[in-house]
Formats: C-alpha cells, structure tokens, sequence
C-alpha cells in the first residue's frame, strides 16, 4: 500500500505537471466504475472545463484541487496507481479513470485490486474519516517533543498498531512502521505503556528521520517505478530471514507475506 513517503514522492513528482492544467475530457472504465463513490456520469460531465490548481496530500489521500471548489480525493489503498502518459499509448488493463490534459497527456489512475477509494467532493471533509485523521506524522518535529509525548500517552496500543492508526498519526502503515520502530530500536509488540522517556524520545526522533529518507530515496532513484513500489532501501520490513544490517541477527517475521510485521529480536527491545 502507498504510504505517506510514496505519497509525497509522487506529489513532488507530478504537481509540476499537474498545476494550472485544464482537464479536456474524462474517460472511466465500466468494468471500475464502482470504486468512484460519486455518480460516474455527473463525474465524467463536471470535470472537464476545470483546471487543477494544486496538488497536496492528507495522510494517505491524494488531494487534487480543481476550479469552482471541487477537490478530486483518492485513496489508492493496496492497489491504485497513478501514471501521467501520452494521450497515444494504450492504458494498462487495471485502469479506472484517465483525465485528459493539455498537450496530449492523461492521467490514469489504475487500481489492481479494486480497493482505492475516490471522491469528487466540494469539500474534503465530506470524505469518510477525514475529520478523525490525526496530524500528518512528518510534521511531528514541529509539534515539539512534549506535545508528541502528550498525544502519545493517550493511547495504549501495541507500538505497532500505534504508528498504524491514523488518528494518532496520519500517513503510516504496514511498512513504515516496522522501518520507524527499528531505526528506534523498539519491539513492535510492546505497549506503549512500557516505553520509558528515553523511549519516546527515540520515537520521536524515528519518525521524521525513517520518512524523510525514505522520500529522498525514493526521489533519487531515477528507474523509480511507482508502480512497482520498490522498497528495496527498507532496513528491515519484507525481509524476513534476512541479516539485521544494524547487528547482524536473523530478521524475524509475523503474520502473512502479504501484510507482514518484521523486526530485529537482536537490536531492538
């Protein structure tokens, strides 16, 4: 699933692209059409005229800005994908919708699993757990250290499931928690009650440090294919059985391939 650093990679990316272009067309795939939570063809004839002014990102929602109010919201969950391509080429089989642009392009946004969610609203807020969303986790060094203990002792979940709920923090995941909790050097099983203020400094410093490089990385990859989401730079997450870069011990592994929890029993406590 993208997280908060694909994300905002993909938002550094496209938004020179993006910005101030007029929509000329929409086009949405039947076979799709149900995972646009809006009337598709009141979608299909309000969108064009319109141009994009901007492009941001609320936890692990795209938000793009469009004329008259109007904000187009996507949620890619474990599937979506964007791609801006030539008016000419064929759009892979998975896509869902495609905006044309301004000097031949589209953007297609494509989903293999059919889970993204998309919303053409009036007013972000309309969209479903907006208002629950906490704030955006690479904000937190300018939050300050005693706010983010403050928040943090509000909850009393497993560190884990912590960094995974969104109204504790938005934009982390699966992924990225694994990577935050080991550069912290903290076991993703403990509760958040055991952590001590050394703990919580540790956290706080990870959270920033683990994102940030993550959309540099990621940025700096020229083959970067979104949509292959490489996370080959990734410490620990997805490795299991592999050796801790940190201490050399065997990276264990919870759960399914599919959504695992990985960390080092060697380096982490």
């Amino acid at each position: 699933m993208p997280e908060l650093p694909e994300l905002e990679a993909l938002r550094i990316r496209l938004s020179p692209g993006l910005t101030d272009q007029m929509v000329t067309g929409v086009e949405v795939n039947p076979k799709k059409a149900h995972l646009l939570r809006y009337p598709v063809e009141e979608f299909a004839r309000e969108v064009p005229g319109r141009r994009i002014r901007s492009l941001t990102r609320r936890g692990k929602h795209l938000v793009f800005a469009l004329d008259a109010g109007r904000s187009l919201v996507i949620n890619p969950m474990l599937g979506g994908r964007f791609q801006l391509a030539a008016v000419e080429t064929n759009p892979p089989a998975t896509w869902v919708f495609s905006l044309r642009l301004e000097g031949r392009q589209e953007l297609r946004y494509t989903d293999f699993r059919d889970m993204g969610r998309i919303y053409w609203v009036a007013d972000p807020a309309e969209v479903p757990g907006w208002a629950e969303l906490g704030p955006e986790a690479d904000t937190v060094p300018a939050m300050g250290l005693e706010p983010f203990r403050q928040r943090l002792r509000r909850y009393r979940d497993e560190l884990k499931d912590l960094l995974r709920n969104q109204a504790f923090l938005a934009g982390v995941g699966n992924a990225y928690s694994d990577e935050i909790l080991f550069e912290a050097r903290l076991l993703p099983l403990r509760r958040r009650s055991s952590l001590n203020a050394a703990d919580e400094e540790a956290l706080f410093a990870a959270i920033p440090t683990v994102l940030g490089r993550a959309v540099e990385a990621i940025l700096a990859d020229p083959d970067y294919d979104e949509s292959k989401q490489n996370r080959s730079f990734m410490a620990v997450h997805a490795k299991g059985g592999k050796t801790c870069p940190r201490c050399g011990h065997r990276i264990s592994q919870l759960g399914s391939n599919r959504e695992p929890l990985n960390f080092c029993r060697g380096c982490q406590a």
